[in-house]
C-alpha cells in the first residue's frame, strides 16, 4: 500500500506521549526497534505541514508491541494514547480541532450535546489537518467514529483491534470534557481486514447507565 502523508505534529506527539510513559531508554528502545533511530533526540518539528507519514507511526506503535509483547503493550498503548490527548492540547491543538476550555465550560447545553461537538471537531480535525478520513455517526446508545484511513493499516495483521493508543486518546478527550470514566472500545479495525477502524463511545455517563 502506498503510504500516507501525515503532519510532522503528529508524530512528534506520539514520540513525547511515549517518553512521558516509558521513559528517555523506552522511546529510544522502541525508535530502534521501528527502524527509525534517525529520529532519536531528533523528533521531528512541531509542524501541521505533512514532513510524515502513517507508515512511520504504526511502525513505532508495533514497535511499543513487539518491545513488550502484546499483553504489556496494551495498557501502556492506551496510557500513550491518553498522554496524547494531553500533550495535543498544549502544544498543537489543531490537531484534535479543540480550542481551550470553551467547549467544556460551555453553560446551558447537554454533556451529551458537548459529547457530540467535540466529536466533531475531532472528526472535523482528522479530516482536514491530519489527512485521515473520518466520520461520525450515531445511535440511540452511542456515538461512533469511523475511521477509513488509519496507521494499523501498516502494521502487521492482527487478530482483534490494535487502536489502542486512538482508543486512549478518545478516552482521555471524553473524561476530559466530562470528568467522568467512559468507556470507549474499538469494534471493527481496517487491520483486521474491517471496511473501517470505528470506535464506539457510549452516551450514557456512567451513573446514568
Amino acid at each position: 500500500m502506498p503510504d500516507r502523508g501525515m503532519p510532522s505534529g503528529a508524530l512528534r506527539l506520539l514520540f513525547l506521549s511515549i517518553e512521558e510513559v516509558m521513559g528517555k531508554d523506552g522511546i529510544k528502545a522502541v525508535l530502534n526497534g521501528a527502524k527509525l533511530s534517525h529520529y532519536i533526540n531528533n523528533y521531528p518539528e512541531n509542524s501541521l505541514e505533512y514532513g510524515v507519514t502513517f507508515g512511520e507511526y504504526g511502525k513505532v506503535e508495533q514497535a511499543v508491541e513487539d518491545f513488550l509483547g502484546p499483553r504489556g503493550a496494551r495498557a501502556i498503548l492506551i496510557r500513550v494514547g491518553r498522554e496524547l490527548f494531553r500533550y495535543s492540547l498544549r502544544e498543537q491543538s489543531a490537531l484534535l480541532g479543540i480550542a481551550g476550555n470553551a467547549l467544556k465550560n460551555m453553560p446551558l447545553i447537554s454533556t451529551q450535546a458537548k459529547m457530540k461537538i467535540l466529536l466533531q471537531q475531532i472528526v472535523g480535525a482528522a479530516n482536514k489537518t491530519v489527512n485521515q478520513p473520518a466520520r461520525l455517526e450515531e445511535n440511540d446508545e452511542a456515538f461512533l467514529v469511523v475511521i477509513d484511513k488509519c496507521m494499523c493499516q501498516w502494521r502487521p495483521k492482527h487478530d482483534k483491534p490494535c487502536c489502542l493508543v486512538t482508543v486512549g486518546t478518545f478516552s482521555e478527550a471524553m473524561k476530559w470534557l466530562t470528568d467522568k470514566p467512559i468507556e470507549v472500545k474499538e469494534i471493527t479495525c481496517l487491520n483486521n481486514g474491517a471496511d473501517a477502524c470505528r470506535y464506539q463511545i457510549p452516551k450514557r455517563l456512567p451513573e446514568e447507565a
